[in-house]
């Protein structure tokens, strides 16, 4: 449910608003107006509720909600009409919630702010920017995907921003392409290598493993830099650990995108 409630305002569209909220089913205590949209209403409401806004929409009382969280009165809306347009879309061509041509993703492609698809050159600074990011180190110095936050964090955006509305979403694409993920990586400085941040240790700034970063094939835009870990924060990463690792290669079209030698 999309709640919509505002009060008294000294605009002098005060009771214009008003009325055209009364309209519109909402009701009016003396006090808060409230408006509420059924969720099987709301890829359609942006036109009925454009009137309203554009005379509302500055008022400082006015709030909205979706399944008893606040969201932003207006953007909410415009999303629910860009969702409807996808849905239009979606129609004619089942690859129209894909990211990009040829790769699901995961399944919708407004779902962005956790990237599925490893672009750029891997130079940044969030810790949860790419689904790798999710994750930590273990005692052979793999870096574990931590698929269940990972799931969580996706599948929450996906309530919050209300995809799940659109007639095309389904949650459990969602989970299939997290459970499609490696499950561990080896840091190896080909494909990935290991992310430092400073930290202060035994009075000097040094330099600990906390993440990891992928590197662009070909690897043009990373230099390696000389680092400084602190040794009790994680075992040492070195030639030597590698070798005793025993690995099997993973396969598939997406890890072959960034996995090559």
């Amino acid at each position: 449910m999309y709640i919509l409630t505002f009060k008294s305002s000294r605009s002098k569209y005060f009771q214009k608003g008003l009325d055209m909220a009364r309209e519109l089913g909402g009701t009016w205590d003396g006090e808060t107006m409230v408006l509420k949209v059924p969720e099987d209403e709301l890829l359609d409401a942006y036109d009925m509720l454009l009137p309203l806004f554009q005379i509302v929409s500055n008022w400082s009382s006015l709030k909205a909600s979706f399944r008893g969280k606040e969201v932003d009165p207006y953007r909410f809306i415009l999303v629910m009409y860009f969702i409807r347009e996808c849905a239009e879309i979606r129609k004619e061509n089942q690859e129209h919630c894909w990211l990009i041509s040829g790769e699901k993703g995961w399944g919708c492609k407004r779902i962005s702010h956790i990237m599925y698809q490893l672009l750029g050159d891997g130079q940044y600074r969030r810790n949860d920017k790419y689904w790798y990011n999710f994750g930590r180190f273990n005692e052979h110095n793999e870096w574990v995907v931590d698929k269940e936050e990972l799931y969580r964090r996706l599948s929450s955006f996906a309530e919050e921003k209300g995809l799940t509305i659109c007639p095309y979403f389904r949650d459990r694409e969602v989970r299939k392409a997290v459970d499609a993920l490696p499950s561990s990586i080896v840091p190896d400085n080909k494909s990935f290598r290991v992310y430092y941040e400073e930290d202060h240790f035994h009075g000097k700034n040094v330099k600990v493993p906390v993440n990891i970063r992928h590197i662009p094939d070909p690897p043009d835009k990373y230099k390696k830099q000389e680092t400084h870990y602190n040794a009790d924060a994680i075992i040492p990463i070195d030639k030597d650990t590698f070798r005793k690792l025993h690995t099997e290669p993973l396969k598939g079209s997406f890890w072959n995108l960034f996995s090559k030698n």
